[in-house]
């Protein structure tokens, strides 16, 4: 595979980290979301997402600037448009916003496996190894927010604190139960 698609997928995968971050620090700044678990998971993926980034960047020669700079401006329209519509904003938002993470960084974690498989194919060790090692991050993360998400939703559904931490708990433990692997294929 030549070093052109090499360089298309690293870029792909760095504008698409680069225009999660972004989300995520307006998410950490915007007044709606005041979950303590939802601030904690927020500032970790903000910090993952930096460090990647910056790796990303140290590689020579992998980050197509022609790309970057037409992703720039798509992405600037699109967020053109969210900001347009930021004033709606309803009471379920942080659930929303949790839900949208969670499908943000399963599609972050899909691109790493791309860009590993990329690597291996190509002999650049140390990019498979950054996006094998990223992956793994990605993951932690996706199952951090699997475990935030109910209580973020508890905190929204009733004013009572003790009440909303116990249907978290109830919620979170339940969940998790179907990601365990002796779950994963019951009932076929």
């Amino acid at each position: 595979m030549s070093n052109d698609k090499l360089r298309d997928y690293t870029t792909e995968l760095f504008n698409y980290n680069k225009h999660l971050l972004s989300a995520v620090r307006s998410q950490k700044s915007s007044d709606v979301v005041k979950n303590t678990k939802a601030v904690s998971l927020l500032n970790d993926i903000d910090i993952s997402l930096t460090n990647q980034l910056n790796t990303l960047e140290s590689f020579d020669g992998l980050l197509n600037e022609s790309k970057m700079d037409q992703f720039r401006e798509n992405a600037a329209r699109v967020l053109g448009t969210i900001a347009g519509s930021i004033g709606t904003i309803r009471e379920d938002a942080v659930s929303k916003i949790m839900r949208d993470n969670y499908t943000a960084l399963s599609m972050t974690a899909s691109g790493y496996t791309m860009l590993n498989t990329l690597a291996i194919e190509s002999k650049h060790d140390e990019l498979a190894n950054f996006a094998a090692d990223s992956l793994e991050r990605m993951a932690q993360l996706i199952t951090e927010t699997s475990k935030v998400l109910p209580f973020v939703v508890a905190d929204e559904l009733t004013d009572n604190m003790e009440e909303a931490n116990r249907i978290g708990e109830q919620s979170m433990k339940e969940t998790q139960l179907a990601w365990k692997p002796e779950h994963l294929f019951e009932g076929e």
